[in-house]
């Protein structure tokens, strides 16, 4: 079972999308817990407190920049996998199966969550997040390219 670690923002309608498109999963039981990763300080994103009351999700609240804030949602995670998301780009439907055929076949190794996009047709991969075995997160930290690079993720696109 995965657990997401979602950034926190100023973005609530984002946060709430993000968090709508998990509800599915979390049913079907391969979500298992939100954590909501979130500035040091009461405040620092208005509204949060409020969407994790009404959904269930944690929250962690630490200082520092998205690779602290990953860090520390990572360290909160119960789930044999840590999937992490932003507010944007939201999921869109289908991002299961790919994160399930992974999971199914041993997974193993850390994976990047893509899907198409761009301008004028080109190829321009969108980052929604990286899938990492709890046990495998780095000591090193870092953003999601930064993970993804080091943990040499193999692309899973939907």
């Amino acid at each position: 079972m995965i657990s997401v670690v979602l950034l926190a923002s100023e973005d609530l309608p984002g946060l709430a999308a993000q968090m709508a498109m998990l509800v599915p999963a979390a049913v079907d039981g391969l979500v298992k817990e939100v954590i909501l990763a979130a500035g040091g300080e009461p405040g620092d994103e208005p509204g949060v407190e409020a969407l994790v009351e009404d959904s269930g999700a944690r929250l962690v609240r630490v200082g520092g920049d998205a690779s602290a804030r990953l860090a520390a949602g990572a360290a909160a995670a119960r789930g044999d996998w840590i999937l992490t998301l932003r507010s944007a780009p939201i999921l869109r439907e289908g991002w299961r199966e790919p994160v399930e055929k992974h999971l199914a076949g041993g997974g193993g190794t850390a994976a990047v969550l893509a899907m198409p996009g761009g301008l004028l047709g080109k190829w321009s991969p969108r980052l929604h997040g990286v899938l990492v075995r709890r046990l495998d997160w780095p000591t090193t930290g870092g953003d999601e390219r930064a993970l993804a690079k080091a943990l040499k993720a193999r692309r899973l696109a939907y």
